[in-house]
This record gives C-alpha cells, structure tokens and sequence, in this order.
C-alpha cells in the first residue's frame, strides 16, 4: 500500500535578502573611509611671467618640468621623475607613439641655466624641435 502524504515542495536554499542592504551600506562606508586619494606629486614651480600666451592642443602635449634641488637639477616627465640623461629616450619613446609631440617645459625661474641648457641638448638629441616654453601670464603695464 502506498500512502499519500500531500504535495512535496522543492526546497532549495534560498539567500535572505533582507541585509543586503545593509551589507552594501557598511562596504560603502568601509571603502569610502579607506579609500586613499593621490595627490599631485610634482616640482614646485614658480614660472617667470609672459605678456602674451597661445593655447595649445593637450593630446599633443608632454609637460616637461625643470627644478633645482640644491646642487642638482630635477626633471618630471609627465608627473615622473627622471635622470637628465633619460630625457632623450623617453622623449624619442613619446614621439614615436606621437609623431606631432609638443614639449611643453616648465622652469621654475630660480633654476640655475646650465640645468635648462642640459634638458634643452636631450631634446635636440631625441629630435624634439617642436618645443614650448611656459610662463605665467600677466598684465601689461600701460
């Protein structure tokens, strides 16, 4: 004899979704307070000063910025640090990707000649001739 006990339900797991939210509320808070944000890290500048400037195109644009740390020169590629004498290969790397490169240089105006002259002979070198000096830009006196 077989006896009949009623409907056999398909009991699966199931995932309580009740805290969900709350779980999602704490991994927000979490990530939001250990979340560390990056800051510039570059040369301090003080740029000599211009009465005229020109805008130019920043997908063709490589900052180059030139400091003096005491008894030597400072050289940031596009916020990275670098040796003088890596200029060359770097900017010969840049303008392969980008043939229409434009060196845009930065000085701080404090910085000693013969440091801008050595960058200024690592881009004659890596063909680099499409170069701008900046500058920050001021009134002209009348």
């Amino acid at each position: 004899m077989r006896k009949h006990f009623g409907k056999v339900e398909d009991s699966s797991p199931s995932i309580p979704t009740s805290t969900t939210s709350d779980i999602v509320f704490l991994l927000l808070i979490f990530f939001m307070v250990t979340t560390v944000f990056r800051t510039e890290q570059g040369l301090r500048i003080d740029l000599p000063q211009a009465l005229s400037s020109k805008k130019i195109e920043t997908k063709n644009l490589t900052h180059v910025w030139i400091g003096y740390d005491g008894d030597r020169g400072v050289v940031s590629i596009d916020d990275r640090i670098v040796p003088i004498g890596q200029i060359k290969n770097i900017i010969e790397q840049k303008k392969r990707v980008n043939p229409n490169l434009i060196v845009s240089i930065m000085a701080d105006r404090n910085t000693p000649y013969w440091i801008s002259n050595d960058v200024f002979g690592q881009l004659i070198k890596a063909n680099a001739l499409h170069v701008s000096l900046s500058a920050k830009k001021v009134n002209a006196i009348k």
